[in-house]
């Protein structure tokens, strides 16, 4: 019997893996890597300004974990620890939701996604939801690698990043002959792995 690891995939491939397991990631060229700091640390800036005049205090930047890093932590008197997951993107989408909710959140009275723009606090079943469907995922992932890799589940989150060559909405996405159909949120999403 394969052992599950606690710190592999991380929250930001196990999310991507959620929605579908034959994922794989797309290399980063050292421009688009430069370019993604740069986006990121100029959303994180607003998140923090917002946060602190709203009254939070700023406890942690990128503080490192077991296999992942969390963004941004913040304290408030009346609401307690606050975690946030900082987006460079305009919209916050379902993929960025499933990743902060993977996080290690024991210590933490609040799991918020956070760009330039708005704070989404996601809720206890939200994230009760997306950790049981991760470690289901986690399971599939460990006990049989050979059919979670052929196992295509098309998402708009996740296939513009995809590199799986043998993905056949990976193809269709690249020579733009069809759209992705419209796909319900990862809660009513294919539940037997």
């Amino acid at each position: 019997m394969t052992q599950l690891s606690r710190i592999w995939p991380p929250p930001s491939l196990l999310a991507r893996k959620v929605l579908c397991t034959a994922y794989v990631s797309a290399p980063f060229d050292s421009e688009s890597v430069s370019k993604f700091h740069g986006l990121h640390a100029s959303a994180a800036m607003r998140v923090i300004s917002r946060h602190l005049k709203l009254g939070y205090r700023l406890d942690s930047i990128e503080k490192r974990g077991a296999g992942f890093r969390t963004d941004l932590i913040f304290t408030k008197s009346n609401v307690g620890s606050r975690l946030v997951e900082v987006k460079s993107a305009n919209k916050l989408r379902e993929i960025h939701k499933i990743q902060a909710a993977l996080y290690p959140n024991d210590r933490h009275n609040e799991i918020v996604v956070s760009n330039r723009h708005q704070d989404l606090i996601l809720t206890p079943e939200y994230v009760n939801e997306a950790r049981g469907r991760a470690h289901l995922t986690r399971e599939f992932l460990a006990h049989d690698p050979e059919k979670a890799a052929i196992k295509y589940t098309p998402h708009e989150d996740v296939c513009y990043t995809c590199a799986n060559e043998a993905c056949p909405f990976g193809l269709r996405k690249q020579n733009e002959v069809d759209p992705l159909p419209d796909l319900p949120s990862f809660a009513f999403y294919d539940s037997d792995l």
